[in-house]
């Protein structure tokens, strides 16, 4: 169980560096009010991470069973949806923020 944990360590850094990386390519955007991104830097990050968290939940099916699975998968799916809304959320208060000084 404790090379489990190794696993998810790694694969939490590897995705939070990559979503806050994403998030953090996106705000640059919206400051500097280019309009060729337009999210797409979240959503491809969103799935990577996603895509990448179900080999987590294979390994965690193979060494602790189908229960220790399910658990891993309903984290997963948890965890990418509350950093998605999370940062989304943020990335629109950004935006709203840059378009009200462009109005004053």
């Amino acid at each position: 169980m404790s090379g489990m944990m190794q696993v998810f360590a790694l694969y939490l850094g590897f995705s939070l560096v990559l979503l806050l990386g994403a998030a953090e390519l996106e705000r640059r955007a919206i400051v500097a009010r280019r309009l060729g991104p337009n999210g797409r830097a979240m959503l491809i990050a969103l799935v990577v991470s996603a895509v990448s968290s179900l080999f987590v939940v294979v390994a965690a099916g193979v060494s602790g069973g189908w229960i220790f699975m399910l658990h891993v998968l309903g984290g997963a799916i948890l965890y990418h949806a509350l950093m998605g809304i999370f940062l989304v959320h943020g990335l629109q208060e950004v935006s709203a923020r840059v378009a009200g000084h462009g109005m004053s």
